[in-house]
């Protein structure tokens, strides 16, 4: 399975990315480590555009690739509260992947709230298998078109 994560230029260099150690997010509490990921840079890329209010810049893309044999935590739209895809984030989801990182499982499956039909990954960063199954495989510059905020 071939997965991506985008980030900021700065953390081009840093792997496994720290980010959810240090602020919270839709699926996380600071300090559960997990990776976000997409199956396509494009969804990668519209999850970023939801966060930011004006074009991002200087951004990477992570190729990350682990077996396609991975046990899959899956989470569904119907098994979630209704506000779920509301801002402020509602708390009951970091308590999902509190469960998830309890689970054993290295990998999360969640709905995107920018397209529900579609799936984000999660990566458990502190599995004990992380590194032997998880690996980095590209970084590389991720430019946006500028169109998308004129």
């Amino acid at each position: 399975m071939i997965l991506y994560h985008l980030d900021k230029w700065k953390y081009r260099k840093v792997w496994p990315p720290e980010g959810t150690l240090h602020a919270e997010g839709r699926w996380n509490r600071a300090g559960q480590w997990i990776i976000y990921c997409s199956p396509t840079i494009a969804l990668a890329k519209l999850e970023i555009l939801a966060n930011e209010s004006q074009l991002p810049l200087k951004r990477i893309c992570m190729t990350i690739k682990l077996p396609d044999t991975c046990e899959v935590f899956n989470i569904k739209p119907a098994y979630l509260p209704k506000n779920w895809m509301s801002m402020p984030y509602s708390k009951n989801l970091n308590k999902i992947t509190e469960l998830f990182l309890e689970s054993g499982k290295l990998l999360m499956a969640v709905p995107s709230a920018q397209s529900y039909r579609e799936y984000n990954y999660l990566l458990n960063v502190r599995h004990p298998k992380f590194h032997a199954k998880v690996n980095l495989v590209d970084v590389q510059p991720e430019p946006f078109d500028k169109r998308l905020c004129d």
